[in-house]
């Protein structure tokens, strides 16, 4: 009932009026005993969610830290940490989506494309580096060009030992 016709009662008939108030307080109590329990539920349910997300954290660190040994390392763990998310800026992370990262499937996404950039800048490295190797022999025979070799050592012996134009004609044309 609305409030005047509470008021027009408590004139014309006080017991129904007595009635009506003590109904209207057990209604408002009863609300708020509702409200209590849907307080408490909701706080039970935000506890347990927060438990879940919890656990749910500490599984993914520890995948983490499997795949990414230096990641949980006491020392290298926060050079680790703070490269990845330089590198995550660098991409267009933002400070809250690092913050909520949980996953750790995405961690080890980004930690990947990190490690792979590092080995694209250092490619060109790499590469003058192998243009500067020294020229290697090719494959063959390498017994005939030794022989060869000591023929014309023979050669150019004899003619320091003789002096003739024979042997020195026979020098030449082994270079030839």
């Amino acid at each position: 009932m609305r409030g005047e016709d509470i008021e027009s009662l408590k004139e014309t008939d006080p017991i129904a009026y007595a009635v009506k108030v003590a109904e209207r307080t057990q209604q408002e109590k009863q609300v708020q005993q509702i409200r209590a329990e849907q307080q408490r539920i909701a706080r039970e349910q935000q506890a347990e969610r927060e438990a879940h997300l919890e656990k749910h954290l500490v599984e993914e660190a520890k995948r983490v830290a499997e795949a990414i040994p230096d990641y949980a390392h006491p020392e290298k763990g926060e050079k680790v940490r703070s490269e990845l998310r330089s590198f995550a800026k660098s991409i267009g992370y933002s400070d809250t989506e690092l913050a909520n990262a949980t996953d750790s499937r995405a961690v080890l996404t980004l930690w990947m494309a990190s490690q792979y950039q590092k080995l694209q800048k250092a490619k060109p490295g790499v590469t003058k580096k192998v243009t500067e190797a020294p020229k290697m022999l090719r494959a063959g025979n390498a017994t005939g060009k030794t022989i060869a070799t000591e023929a014309a050592k023979q050669d150019f012996a004899r003619l320091k030992k003789t002096g003739s134009r024979q042997d020195a004609a026979r020098v030449f044309e082994r270079f030839l």
